[in-house]
């Protein structure tokens, strides 16, 4: 059989683009679109087999949307979030990239869209977690080995707003460092991990909606969609996600790092050179309670 050498760089080409396009689905191991009803109260993983079990009167999916309404409520017990049936974090694994779409508006201290960790008398420890709003007003991705005093953390402007956002949590286990991405931007550096090391999070409770610590609001407001990765996203992938949007996966090849590099159309307060362990100084007495 003749080849046509006119098209072989073209299909050569095709197949590049494609192995591009296909390396971050790869590595998509949980997807939750909440496109589908809740069957029994259960909504279904579109990539792996975890489940996510609707919690409290005030959890439902409407509109393609995980919806959760806690405005008011103040006993943990009547809480509304999701709960998965098990750990998404890959097992063992150093990397992982957290993605997801959500709106909320005025919400209380500390309120989670994310929570992956463990508890104890009422403390958050071992977690991941992310909440559009703290106590001083800002947004803060965390994670921490221990507790809540050691913890790596990075802050932005508040993403309460009522508005629509994308904020992708990657964990670089090759790199050992936290990045932060609202809207496709990443409006502060890295940080360096220290010992906040994703093999060393425990997450008994994996929830949407709902803090490990006892005394954080519980979150109001909608989840479009949450992806899971067993790898470390590329700043160009990030970029794809968002602007492909939710519900749908990014095609072609991945937008150049560069974009990520922009400044952000809002930009948060920068992040602190990290210390050796990559854990904050301590608060005076007067500040917020450790987080």
């Amino acid at each position: 059989m003749k080849t046509n050498l006119r098209t072989t760089p073209l299909i050569v080409l095709a197949l590049a683009l494609a192995a591009g396009a296909s390396a971050a689905q790869a590595a998509l191991t949980h997807r939750f679109s909440f496109t589908e009803p809740a069957k029994d109260g259960v909504t279904r993983d579109l990539v792996g087999t975890v489940e996510g079990k609707l919690m409290g009167s005030g959890a439902t999916i409407a509109d393609g949307k995980l919806v959760l309404k806690n405005d008011g409520v103040t006993d943990r017990d009547q809480f509304s979030y999701l709960a998965f049936s098990a750990s998404l974090l890959p097992k063992g694994g150093t990397s992982t990239s957290l993605v997801v779409w959500f709106s909320a508006k005025d919400l209380g201290g500390f309120a989670r869209v994310i929570n992956f960790g463990n508890s104890e008398a009422g403390e958050g420890k071992e977690f991941i977690y992310f909440s559009p709003h703290t106590g001083d007003g800002s947004t803060r991705v965390a994670i921490t080995a221990t507790d809540a005093s050691g913890k790596t953390f990075l802050d932005s402007e508040a993403s309460d707003d009522g508005k629509p956002h994308m904020v992708a949590i990657v964990i670089d286990g090759a790199e050992k460092k936290l990045h932060v991405f609202v809207d496709g931007k990443e409006p502060n550096p890295a940080i360096e991990l220290g010992d906040n090391t994703l093999d060393k999070v425990k997450s008994v409770e994996s929830w949407l909606g709902k803090s490990s610590f006892a005394n954080d609001a519980a979150f109001s407001g909608q989840i479009d969609e949450l992806r899971v990765y067993d790898t470390a996203l590329a700043a160009g992938d990030v970029v794809a996600a968002f602007k492909a949007g939710p519900d749908t996966l990014p095609t072609g090849p991945a937008v150049p790092a560069a974009e990520a590099a922009k400044p952000a159309a809002t930009v948060g307060k920068p992040a602190a050179a990290p210390a050796a362990s990559a854990a904050p100084a301590p608060a005076p007495a007067s500040a917020q309670p450790v987080k």
